[in-house]
């Protein structure tokens, strides 16, 4: 399938996000916390689901100066835990929760994930 496809197929599915009890579970944001998190991600995803480039622009918006779109693609890899190309809520909150209120070795982990780039277990030039 093209790049159109992919994107006609995101568009039209709207994502149902996993349940707030087992988000609840899954991180370590609080229920308004999750809620308040998911109104903001709905208000820039109504899909549910954000593709990389989406995520992309997003993310430029925050790095106006100079292009922030290769930084952008390792860490739409790092969010993206089942690499299936599109961010959905859970990805987003999970990844969200270990940069925030994770251990010192989950961030660590976090961290390496987003510096392995082909995932062979080692950060390489």
């Amino acid at each position: 399938a093209d790049g159109g496809d992919a994107e006609l197929e995101l568009s039209a599915v709207r994502h149902q996000p996993e349940g707030l009890e087992q988000l609840l579970a899954q991180t370590k944001f609080t229920k308004k916390e999750l809620q308040s998190l998911y109104r903001g991600f709905k208000n820039e995803c109504p899909s549910g689901l954000v593709d990389e480039e989406t995520f992309k622009l997003i993310y430029s918006q925050f790095f106006p100066q100079g292009d922030a779109s290769t930084y952008a693609h390792f860490l739409f890899d790092a969010f993206d835990a089942d690499h299936n190309g599109a961010l959905c809520f859970q990805d987003f909150v999970v990844g969200l929760s270990v940069l925030l209120r994770g251990t010192v070795h989950q961030k660590l982990k976090w961290a390496f994930n987003l510096y392995d780039i082909n995932k062979d277990g080692y950060i390489t030039k």
